[in-house]
């Protein structure tokens, strides 16, 4: 049609996914290493599948309420008190979710109206930006880089709160930087949640993959902060389930409640065997997921020394998440070129950091959760590329 128009505002503006091109780019090269997508290099574990697969054999193919099946919400919430320190009641303060992804969208539907404001991290995860304008909201930036170890405080975020300032998300251990908000960044953020009366997300799907005796401290856990936080989580990247899509919000039972009515609009719900396969990995999945976090951690280590050895990268250690956000400025390049001729001259697939917005120019995004070999091929190949500093 000649009208561009004729679709939504949501639809026009809508960015390509950065990382989805490189990952296309990449068929040209049968030999290509890809280190783009943010997916665990593990099989999920069979107790979880065989879950699943049980309750399709018993007929289990039905809708489910809205808010989740019992025994799920129940391993949730018994999960977050004992974990988390986050006081949950499965009945009043818990629904079960597409994936966060679904639960990020759910609640920006029941939060935030067209014209209000919503500040996070810069660079970020781009769906992020897709979901705002989805709803008509703003999203306003604070920028963060190395020199803050990629920390958005509470210091980045009160300069730019307004009138308008609906929400605020953050995301910690951090997609794409692996940037970690300790216990007191968190409480001095929760001290400027209750000075303004704004809503939170508390983006927490990477809680458990954290290093060097970091643990992660959820937002929510923080006395007087019930009625703002909302505290999302997934199953896909602690238990390698991404395909399984299933995800959970804890939040106050005003706002579950909502949350549920408004997801009969969206999903109506998910799958009980995805659902039960989930009980099973809060049952049972510690132990590879300590194995899985071992792993990378080892991988982390590597990519980190390697490719602060080869000429044009720097690269800062994350302690959290399975992602390197390297500076790539020596190249003298945007991200999307550097992005595409790391990739012609060593058949490495990387992400630009543009394609995590604007302030992620600079940088490029790598996925350590591949296997330690293919790192180690990567490695091999861009020294001999770029050479030795």
């Amino acid at each position: 049609m000649e009208n561009r128009n004729y679709l939504s505002h949501a639809a026009n503006t809508a960015l390509g996914s950065g990382v989805r091109r490189m990952f296309e780019l990449a068929k040209n090269y049968p030999d290509s290493i890809n280190l783009t997508l943010g997916e665990p290099g593990f099989r999920t574990p069979d107790y979880i599948v065989e879950a699943a697969i049980k309750s399709l054999s018993e007929g289990k193919t039905k809708y489910t309420p809205n808010a989740g099946i019992k025994p799920l919400r129940d391993a949730i919430a018994y999960k977050l008190r004992g974990e988390n320190g986050i006081k949950c009641d499965p009945d009043k303060n818990l629904i079960v979710t597409g994936g966060a992804t679904q639960a990020l969208m759910l609640a920006m539907i029941t939060l935030v109206n067209p014209g209000d404001e919503v500040i996070l991290q810069g660079p970020n995860w781009p769906d992020y930006r897709g979901q705002i304008d989805m709803v008509g909201a703003k999203a306003v930036y604070a920028k963060v880089d190395e020199s803050c170890d990629f920390k958005m405080t509470a210091d980045k975020i009160e300069p730019l709160i307004t009138d308008k300032t609906k929400l605020i998300i953050v995301n910690s251990p951090s997609n794409p930087t692996g940037g970690v908000l300790d216990e007191n960044d968190l409480y001095e953020i929760a001290e400027l949640v209750k000075k303004y009366k704004l809503f939170v997300i508390s983006d927490e799907p990477y809680e458990r993959l954290v290093y060097d005796g970091f643990r992660q401290t959820s937002l929510a856990a923080i006395p007087g902060l019930e009625d703002y936080v909302l505290t999302i989580n997934s199953f896909s990247k602690t238990f390698a389930m991404t395909g399984f899509r299933v995800g959970y919000i804890c939040a106050n039972e005003h706002i579950t409640q909502n949350l549920i009515k408004l997801q009969e609009n969206m999903i109506a719900s998910i799958p009980e065997p995805m659902q039960m396969a989930a009980v099973e990995a809060i049952f049972r999945g510690d132990e590879d997921v300590q194995n899985m976090v071992e792993y990378y951690d080892r991988n982390r280590r590597l990519i980190v020394g390697g490719l602060n050895s080869i000429r044009g990268f720097s690269c800062h250690t994350p302690k959290g998440a399975f992602y390197v956000f390297p500076s790539i400025r020596d190249f003298g390049m945007t991200s999307n070129d550097a992005a595409e001729y790391i990739l012609e001259k060593t058949h490495v697939v990387t992400a630009p950091g543009s394609a995590f917005g604007e302030d992620g120019e600079g940088y490029i995004r790598i996925c350590y959760a591949s296997k330690y070999e293919d790192i180690e091929e990567a490695l091999r190949r861009m020294r001999a590329a770029f050479g030795a500093k």
